[in-house]
């Protein structure tokens, strides 16, 4: 990996070239700046897909310019490409692409992260409730979760499957979670429920408080579906309860 000098050194000649008829072929001749764009394109994938490969050349080499890799490591570059993509002109015509290539990025991070045991929902078969509600529930390493004020997850969803031929997703907030489980990742929407359990227990809140907290804020909603949701996601590592603390 060059130094950060000779890096922009080469990006700056790069763009200087960039009016010439082929200017992709450009970047292949720069090994590490091809290396930062297949990077990019391997970590936020959904996104590339789609804007399509020359407008996410394009994004990508001005994320590049303003961010160079500071690692010969690249297998999770892009820190930050979500909070940047809020602030280029695409998000007009594409106002859930920063959301979008957030999920991107969490599943890079569910993927990378470390493994450990998760929570088997059978062994809570003998706990009353007093014990359950007084008990702690540490998140798997893998697991991630986003709430978003466009429909991402449903977006994001989508484009997993090769045989979907529209998206139309209802134009509301949702959320997803991520999960590791069998080597495998899982994703799904969740609801505000599923997103303030969540929250609170990464937290550290207590089932009980977690359920007291989501309870207020959504009076309508099944908490103990939710709860359910949650604890049948993989997204739990473990269970203890305080007495024993």
């Amino acid at each position: 990996m060059p130094d950060l000098a000779t890096f922009q050194r080469h990006f700056v000649d790069l763009i200087d070239g960039y009016g010439d008829a082929d200017p992709l072929v450009s970047i292949y001749r720069n090994t590490s700046l091809k290396g930062a764009l297949d990077a990019l394109a391997d970590n936020y994938p959904t996104v590339a897909t789609i804007v399509g490969h020359e407008v996410f050349v394009r994004l990508a080499l001005a994320f590049v310019g303003e961010h160079p890799p500071g690692s010969p490591v690249l297998a999770v570059y892009g820190v930050g490409f979500a909070d940047w993509l809020e602030h280029q002109p695409i998000m007009g015509d594409l106002p859930y692409l920063s959301g979008v290539a957030l999920i991107d990025r969490l599943r890079t991070e569910t993927s990378m992260a470390p493994d450990a045991d998760l929570l088997d929902p059978a062994r809570l078969a003998g706990w009353d409730v007093e014990k359950w509600s007084r008990s702690a529930a540490p998140l798997h390493p893998a697991t991630r979760f986003g709430w978003f004020t466009v429909p991402a997850p449903s977006i994001w969803l989508a484009h997993l499957d090769p045989d979907t031929a529209e998206i139309a997703p209802e134009w509301r907030a949702e959320g997803i979670l991520l999960t590791r489980v069998d080597h495998e990742i899982v994703a799904r929407r969740i609801g505000a429920a599923e997103h303030r359990i969540l929250s609170g227990l990464r937290l550290g809140e207590t089932i009980g408080e977690a359920a007291a907290a989501t309870a207020k804020l959504y009076p309508h909603i099944d908490i103990a579906t939710a709860f359910r949701t949650v604890l049948e996601s993989g997204a739990l590592s473990s269970l203890r309860s305080k007495e024993f603390q």
